[in-house]
């Protein structure tokens, strides 16, 4: 994650971290191409929330996320 996306969540990992987990992924490693490449991330600046069931939900590549908007998306992952 860049650290524009790494302050993100951070911020928002207090309030949801009882519900949800976070992981960051590193695209310089063996298992981070392999992750890209599963949920179609074309570059390293990018957010995926999966449901319950690993079924992605949402995602987002580069910059222009906003926090309501992720906030937004974990509480509707989180029904």
């Amino acid at each position: 994650m860049c650290a524009r996306n790494t302050r993100l969540v951070q911020a928002l990992r207090p309030q949801y971290e009882s519900d949800v987990d976070f992981f960051e992924v590193r695209a310089d490693t063996r298992e981070g191409q392999t992750l890209l490449a599963r949920f179609g991330m074309p570059g390293t600046h990018g957010l995926v929330v999966l449901d319950r069931q690993g079924q992605v939900i949402w995602r987002s590549f580069g910059h222009d996320v906003t926090p309501e908007t992720v906030e937004a998306v974990l509480q509707q992952a989180i029904r």
